[in-house]
Formats: structure tokens, C-alpha cells, sequence
């Protein structure tokens, strides 16, 4: 899930959703008591102070069980530490940061519009642009997936990617054709060799370390979040509830996903075997060795314009939505 001059990512995921969602609205945080799925707890908590302005969360990141980095659109930022969030503190003064990525406790980077602001492991500092100015409002939200302190790559809704060295933004070049109602929507990447890039047209674009090429989504349209653990597996939903998955070679459908009615945010896949999916209603999907299980009620925000999740192994999870609420769940 990126970042933009739009006021947040959660206004590209409601243009996106209102023909097949009629009435998402933010909501109202729901409670704090701990939900149980499957053989572990889901724990509520609602750390943003900045969500009584309507800024909710609409990124998460976690390298670790035991650190988290959270953003909002106020650009403030919370930390998991293994125990409780942190309060919010502010990573910039720019507006919403829409997406962050972390590859450990003393490496993330969050993206606010075309600015990259980066943390330490102490404080949080605006970095160099990334990638050319957007274009009008088909250019203007940034995603970004980061492997290393020196690999990332960004891509914006208009299909620009780029990648960061540890030092700069560049290679700058055309993957996808995004359009103002279908844009490109995330990127995830494995390695500094390996990088998938999804679009509601249904496009995918597929990183080798030097050149971007296309392959082929089975049927799929309004692909809105990639996930890919290794260079021989990945996972990507549509708002709608379907689900593709790569196996190095090709991609192809998985089995139905459980559960209608709610819109299908974000996926997590800690390894090829295991992947979380949140979705519109607070709720989580699970797809375990190609099965889904029933999706379970975790945050009780009702139907909100963002959800992100991020899992770095299958016995942790942090989830959090545009309503300001954060959830962790222990396995």
C-alpha cells in the first residue's frame, strides 16, 4: 500500500472501491479486547492520537516480531517494540505518509508524495525526491519496498518506478500504464534482484535485478497488493477477494477466498506457505498450504479506506486501518 499529493491513499482506494462497494465510510475505532484466530490472539490497541482529525494509519512494516513502524496521514509515525505502540511522533511535516518500508529496527523508509523520509533506529529525516515530479493526478501516490539499507524500489499509480542505492533515487522507468480510475498500486521486493510491481489494469511488471518484463494476471483485474517473500513466491489480491499466486515461473489462481461484502486491502506472505490478507471490514483472511480459513473479525472499525498488514513470520502480525486502529496477533 503509497503516497501522493491527494490528501491520502485511502482516496485511490475508495474511487477504486465505490463501484463495488457503495457507502465505505470511515468509522469509528472499535474496542481493545483481545480477538482470537485460529491458534493465536489478535490484540486491539488505537495509538494514533491524530485519528480525532481523521488521519488514520495507512502503512505498517514490521522486519521483526519485536519492532513495527506505523504511518498516518498527519505524517506522524508509531512504534511497535515487542511489548506496546509508541505514541505518535512526527517523521515529517510534508502531509500523509502513505506507505513505509522496513528492513530492521535501524532501517525504514516511508514515503510522502515524492519524498522519502528515512529512519535511523532514533529519529526520522527527509531524504532526497524520489523518481520524476508526479504528472497531473494519475502520478502522484508512491509505494515503496526496501530489502536492504541499500535497495529499495517505489513505484507511483502513473507506473514510474525507481530504485535507491543507500545513497540515491534513480533509474527511473515506465512498468505499468496507470490511469487516474485504475492506477498502479504496490510493489514488493524480495531481493535487490527480484521485484513485482501490480496495477488495477491488471498488469504485472516482474524486476530481474536489470530489466522490468510483463507477465500475464489469470483474469484478474484490480490487483491492489503484492507480496512476495522469495523470488519463487508471491501473492496478489484484488479489492474484490481474489487471490493469485507466483511460483517463479507463472502465476495462477488460488482457490475462492472465504467471505464477500468486504473489500480486499493488503496481503502478507511471511513465507511461501502462509499469507494474511486484511481486508475492508477488519477482518483477516489466512491462506495456509493453499487453503483458506474462515476470514476472522480482528479490528471493529466497520468498513474504513485502508487496511495494511505486515507479517515477518507466520507467528506474528501487525494490522492497521484508516480509522486509527492497530491490532498485533501472536501465533
Amino acid at each position: 500500500m503509497d503516497h501522493r499529493p491527494p490528501r491520502h491513499r485511502g482516496a485511490r482506494t475508495l474511487a477504486l472501491a465505490g463501484a463495488l462497494l457503495a457507502g465505505a465510510v470511515l468509522a469509528a475505532c472499535g474496542g481493545s479486547t483481545p480477538v482470537v484466530m485460529t491458534s493465536g490472539t489478535w490484540t486491539v490497541a488505537h495509538p494514533d492520537a491524530a485519528t480525532t482529525a481523521g488521519n488514520g494509519f495507512f502503512g505498517v512494516s514490521c522486519p521483526t516480531t519485536t519492532f513495527c513502524a506505523a504511518v498516518d496521514g498527519s505524517g506522524d509515525a508509531v512504534l511497535w517494540n515487542g511489548d506496546r505502540w509508541s505514541s505518535p511522533v512526527q517523521a515529517t511535516t510534508l502531509g500523509s505518509l502513505n506507505s513505509v518500508s522496513c528492513t530492521s529496527p535501524t532501517f525504514c523508509v516511508a514515503l510522502s508524495g515524492q519524498v522519502a523520509v528515512q529512519f535511523d533506529g532514533t529519529a526520522w529525516t527527509t531524504s532526497n525526491a524520489v523518481g520524476p515530479a508526479p504528472s497531473g493526478p494519475t502520478g502522484g501516490q508512491y509505494q515503496v519496498s526496501c530489502t536492504s539499507p541499500t535497495f529499495c524500489a517505489s513505484v507511483n499509480t502513473a507506473g514510474v518506478v525507481s530504485l535507491y542505492d543507500g545513497t540515491t533515487w534513480g533509474h527511473d522507468a515506465l512498468v505499468a500504464d496507470g490511469t487516474a480510475t485504475k492506477p498502479v498500486q504496490n510493489v514488493s521486493c524480495a531481493t535487490p534482484t527480484f521485484c513485482v510491481v501490480v496495477s488495477a489494469t491488471g498488469e504485472i511488471a516482474v524486476f530481474d535485478g536489470t530489466t522490468w518484463s510483463h507477465q500475464t494476471a489469470p483474469g484478474q483485474s484490480l490487483l491492489h497488493s503484492v507480496s512476495c517473500p522469495t523470488p519463487t513466491f508471491c501473492m496478489a489480491v484484488d479489492l474484490t477477494g481474489h487471490a493469485i499466486v507466483f511460483d517463479g515461473t507463472s502465476w495462477s489462481d488460488t482457490r475462492p477466498m472465504p467471505g464477500t461484502g468486504s473489500l480486499t486491502y493488503s496481503v502478507s506472505c511471511p513465507s511461501a506457505g502462509r499469507c494474511v490478507v486484511a481486508r475492508s471490514d477488519g477482518s483477516v483472511s489466512v491462506w495456509q498450504s493453499g487453503t483458506w480459513a474462515t476470514p476472522r473479525p480482528v479490528l471493529a472499525d466497520g468498513s474504513v479506506a485502508s487496511a495494511s498488514v505486515s507479517c515477518p513470520t507466520g507467528a506474528f502480525c501487525a494490522l492497521v486501518d484508516s480509522s486509527g486502529s492497530a491490532a498485533t496477533y501472536r501465533g
